[in-house]
């Protein structure tokens, strides 16, 4: 488990980045009649990746990971200042910190989950289990087309 202070400075960076997106607190963009009010609308490459997630997810939980997993490696090369670095030991722990806070946002905003339902999702085992797994999917498939290259 992540020490007391590291758990700070992840709630915080949570709830910055959920006020960054204009998720926090609000119901899901299709139940949300009217997005005009809004001073500043989820990113349209985030409410992109979360409708694709969606449909993935009627599949299987490990389709709804592996989308995620791919989107995000390109929402990260067009906006590397998603990535906290001040708060990760390398890009890597930087973008696992950023998937886990995109996966709490997405289930707020398909399911209008409050944020501590978001992250006790987040948090149990068989998710932890379904991700790392998602995860060594991921990496493999990254690095097929690398070996085949060599």
């Amino acid at each position: 488990m992540a020490s007391l202070n590291k758990q700070q400075k992840r709630a915080k960076r949570a709830k910055a980045k959920a006020k960054q997106i204009n998720i926090h607190g609000r119901k899901p963009a299709e139940l949300d009649d009217d997005l005009g009010h809004l001073a500043e609308p989820i990113p349209e490459y985030t409410l992109a990746m979360f409708s694709k997630m969606r449909d993935a997810e009627a599949v299987s939980r490990g389709e709804m990971l592996s989308v995620l997993l791919t989107n995000l490696a390109f929402i990260i090369i067009d906006h590397p200042e998603l990535l906290d670095m001040e708060n990760a030991d390398d890009e890597g722990m930087a973008a696992t910190h950023l998937a886990a806070d995109m996966l709490i946002d997405y289930r707020m905003w398909a399911d209008g989950m409050d944020r501590e339902t978001a992250q006790a999702w987040l948090s149990e085992p068989q998710f932890i289990t379904d991700f790392g797994d998602a995860l060594d999917v991921y990496s493999r498939s990254q690095a097929a087309p690398e070996e085949k290259a060599e």
